[in-house]
């Protein structure tokens, strides 16, 4: 195998490979060019037209969030209102300004600022998925084991070294971290789509020290309808030369063949593929001879999804062997899932956690 996974990058456009050490990368065979965000390079289609589609995103995000603000301070001075309610009121107009204050202040630097124009909703990085980040990273306790939990079920499923690992999906990036310093990883590599989740993700992984504001309208107590968490990593942090960041496609990773001894789809499987089995022969070609496919979450489909395609944990288990894997062993437990301490509430989900061998 090559020195390194860097060397088995492929261009998206001619697979040719793919340096993407300079700053400025561009393939050698036809001249494509690849932006990064911040530190992290962007290996899609049209890659300029989606840093541009982000900085919209930045841009209604900041634009929404001073509406929003401007709002609540306007009803917190409804006349009549209870001074608890008035108080109340206010401090989340102030919460959902230090949320947008926050996200703003790392995401704007790494995207090149705001961008006017028109698009179609928010970064789901903040709306759907920003949980993820103070789950990895931020929230505290004895009581607060889903992390722990996430990488004790693989590691019982998937003894041994791990070596090169892929991680699909990485989302805010704590299984992979988890996985890379207690799984024997010699180098990992994590994909995803948002730079929302990926960018402060990254600096957390570095060893920066990052604030965000977790904010919430619906509260029991009106002291407490945000916290301004310090997201840091629990041990030391991993450098580029054993952990590095792409914003890619995880249906179709931008590597050559035969590269991974692992590839990892952490709550991905149910929620990204249309074509499972054709996904599974890429995950193969991925993999070289005797690697590993390591896959955990709930099989709760979108509702858009068919019927036909909304597979069961025997289904996936006949398509991994059509694609020529054996199924290892294999862990359903029912867990916590996304429990905030600033609110107490979350959700309780079944998972299930198996490893398919070649």
């Amino acid at each position: 195998m090559s020195e390194s996974v860097l060397d088995c990058v492929t261009c998206l456009r001619c697979a040719a490979p793919l340096d993407t050490r300079p700053r400025e990368i561009a393939c050698a065979r036809c001249r494509q060019e690849y932006p990064h965000v911040g530190p992290i390079a962007v290996l899609l289609p049209e890659a300029e037209a989606h840093v541009q589609l982000w900085r919209r995103q930045l841009a209604l995000l900041l634009d929404n969030g001073a509406k929003t603000h401007a709002g609540l301070e306007a009803q917190a001075a409804t006349e009549g209102a209870l001074p608890a309610t008035m108080a109340r009121v206010s401090s989340m107009a102030r919460a959902v300004r230090d949320q947008v204050d926050d996200y703003a202040a790392l995401l704007g630097p790494a995207l090149g600022g705001p961008l006017d124009g028109p698009v179609n909703g928010l970064p789901r990085g903040v709306v759907e998925y920003s949980y993820y980040l103070f789950r990895d990273w931020g929230w505290r306790g004895p009581d607060l084991r889903e992390n722990e939990e996430a990488l004790e079920a693989l590691r019982a499923v998937a003894p041994g070294a791990l070596g090169r690992v892929l991680v699909l999906g990485a989302g805010g990036c704590r299984l992979a971290y988890d996985l890379h310093r207690h799984c024997g990883a010699t180098e990992t590599v994590v994909l995803d789509i948002d730079p929302y989740l990926f960018v402060i993700a990254e600096a957390v992984v570095r060893g920066r020290e990052v604030r965000l504001t977790e904010a919430s309208l619906n509260v029991l107590d009106a002291q407490h309808v945000s916290e301004a968490w310090t997201l840091r990593a629990p041990e030391q942090p991993l450098d580029d030369t054993a952990f590095h960041f792409f914003l890619a496609n995880g249906l179709d990773p931008p590597f050559a063949d035969g590269t991974f001894d692992a590839v990892v789809t952490p709550w991905f499987i149910d929620r990204v593929p249309s074509d499972v089995e054709a996904f599974l022969a890429r995950v193969r070609r991925l993999l070289r001879p005797g690697g590993r496919w390591l896959n955990q979450g709930p099989l709760l489909y979108p509702p858009e999804t068919p019927l036909l395609r909304r597979h069961s944990r025997d289904e996936l288990f006949d398509l991994a062997a059509r694609a020529g894997f054996r199924i290892g062993q294999t862990n359903i437990a029912s867990r916590q899932y996304l429990v905030s301490p600033l609110t107490g509430a979350g959700k309780i989900e079944r998972v299930v956690t198996f490893s398919a061998l070649l």
